[in-house]
């Protein structure tokens, strides 16, 4: 075969980047096309970012389909439309935040905590649900779809817990952008589920009277209880475990002289100036001694291995492990040998007041959305008592859903009763549904100060140092080393030095 001329090859290689670049239009189209569907490809998707274990994933045993594969079902009868659903999860709001602000995060919908929903609303990031329900209500009102759960779009508070809404909205409804807007946070979230930080601990090793007496003072076992020691986890979150920081000081009059007129948890808790994260970073490094290390979700597995003792703890979490350590021959009434306590009331020892963190997740609609209706369907779906017990059982965690509402559902007090609860004690447990009041405070967004914050936390994290004896041995290894080489280097340039004839 001839060999092809050099311009007969240029003209082929021409035609075909032509017949590629012919190809490739469509799909740069479809990447483009900002409907609802995904890629273009017909396929109507809705993308969801949630935290990790956060949503009920079915019991095949009990013939109960996912939550997702539920809303799926629910989708396609109200629209007529099937969906896919893109479920992805994140472990802290700070990675999730990350994602988002750098605009890495191609979702329709998202479960910040309240403090990073008005981070992502000042940023500028975040759609209004009453301003997308208004545009929608066409479509809704011919459909036949009464969006009747969600506090956001300017029903009263739809099927959400009015002490939750009340919270939210005393906090949040005038938080003012970088811009200088001013923003109703309730119009662009709706909560999901909250609860409260405190102390999963073991029973065997932490008695009733000890979680009494030191309060906050047992995760840095001021007792000095030798079984305690070195195994006690805290929380690889730099908020959480400086508001523990925070409570620890004030139960112990450990504050900076300027702030022993502090009456309440919610002015404590947002303070973040120097002098406050030095006192935070000391007591912080102190506690490094005594802890066995930090964690985001291996905590409650541990503690139910009884691999630590005690573990500061979202309430879902410990609640979730209290009840995984069941045991029918236990000695405890509740049959428990671990047990969840948050510090509020009175220290005995020094009569201060105790204060805890009541924090608040909810979903929120980012502006880059690409299925403005599934979204809001989707939520509405999560706020109805039902699902929301569901998920709430699930994963532990206190759902939002109108606690009266939840009561008087005959669906929601089956299900509870299927799953052996006694419906008067699941309501009454104060640790799934505690007394909203000062002592309990909501974090905001810590805005240019949150950077100093993560310093303190680094090097806090970090211990108090390297101890002396092992900087000396590092110097003398050093030294050696610095010895063998220059005898190595002098040998070298022994070898290489002319001889005398």
């Amino acid at each position: 075969m001839r060999k092809m001329s050099k311009m007969k090859r240029c003209i082929v290689l021409f035609a075909l980047c032509a017949l590629l670049a012919l190809s490739l239009v469509p799909m740069l189209a479809a990447c483009n096309d900002s409907s609802s569907t995904e890629g273009g490809s017909g396929r109507n998707v809705l993308k969801v970012y949630n935290w990790e274990d956060y949503i009920d994933p079915g019991d095949s045993e009990a013939g109960r389909d996912s939550m997702i594969n539920d809303f799926k079902k629910y989708y396609k009868q109200v629209t007529g439309q099937d969906i896919d659903v893109v479920y992805t999860t994140f472990d802290t709001n700070e990675t999730m935040m990350t994602k988002v602000l750098k605009n890495d995060a191609n979702v329709d919908l998202i479960c910040p905590s309240e403090y990073a929903i008005e981070k992502l609303l000042t940023a500028g990031k975040l759609a209004s649900q009453k301003e997308i329900y208004q545009e929608l209500k066409p479509t809704l009102d011919a459909k036949g779809i009464q969006l009747e759960g969600m506090s956001s779009i300017g029903n009263g508070y739809g099927m959400i817990e009015p002490a939750v809404m009340d919270v939210i909205t005393n906090m949040f409804s005038s938080v003012v952008a970088s811009d200088g807007k001013t923003y109703d946070m309730t119009e662009y979230m709706v909560p999901y589920m909250w609860g409260t930080l405190g102390i999963l601990y073991n029973k065997n090793i932490i008695s009733q009277e000890e979680l009494d007496k030191y309060g906050w003072g047992v995760l840095w076992n001021i007792e000095n209880n030798e079984k305690l020691e070195n195994k006690i986890l805290m929380k690889d979150s730099v908020r959480d475990t400086y508001a523990a920081a925070l409570f620890y000081m004030y139960e112990y009059n450990l504050l900076p002289q300027k702030y022993g007129d502090i009456q309440n948890a919610q002015d404590l808790i947002n303070i973040t100036d120097d002098e406050m994260l030095a006192a935070a970073e000391a007591v912080l490094t102190e506690q490094r001694e005594h802890i066995s290390g930090y964690e985001v979700d291996f905590g409650k597995d541990d503690m139910i291995n009884e691999i630590v003792y005690a573990d500061f703890a979202w309430s879902g979490d410990a609640l979730w492990a209290v009840e995984e350590s069941y045991d029918e021959e236990s000695e405890y009434d509740d049959g428990c040998f671990l047990g969840y306590y948050c510090p509020t009331g009175t220290n005995p020892t020094t009569g201060k007041e105790r204060f805890s963190n009541i924090w608040y997740d909810g979903w929120v609609i980012p502006k880059s959305v690409s299925n403005k209706l599934a979204a809001m369907l989707f939520i509405d779906f999560m706020c109805r008592p039902e699902n929301a017990i569901r998920n709430s059982v699930a994963i532990g965690y206190t759902c939002a859903a109108d606690r009266a509402l939840l009561e008087e559902s005959e669906d929601v007090c089956a299900f509870l009763e299927d799953q052996e609860y006694d419906i008067e004690e699941y309501f009454g447990d104060i640790g799934r549904y505690p007394e909203i009041n000062q002592a309990l405070g909501v974090m905001r967004d810590f805005g240019a100060r949150n950077e100093h914050l993560v310093d303190m936390w680094q090097r806090a994290k970090a211990g108090s140092g390297v101890d002396n004896s092992l900087w000396i041995v590092l110097a003398v290894l050093v030294g050696g080393v610095g010895i063998a080489i220059g005898v190595y280097f002098a040998c070298q340039a022994a070898k290489l030095r002319p001889k005398k004839i």
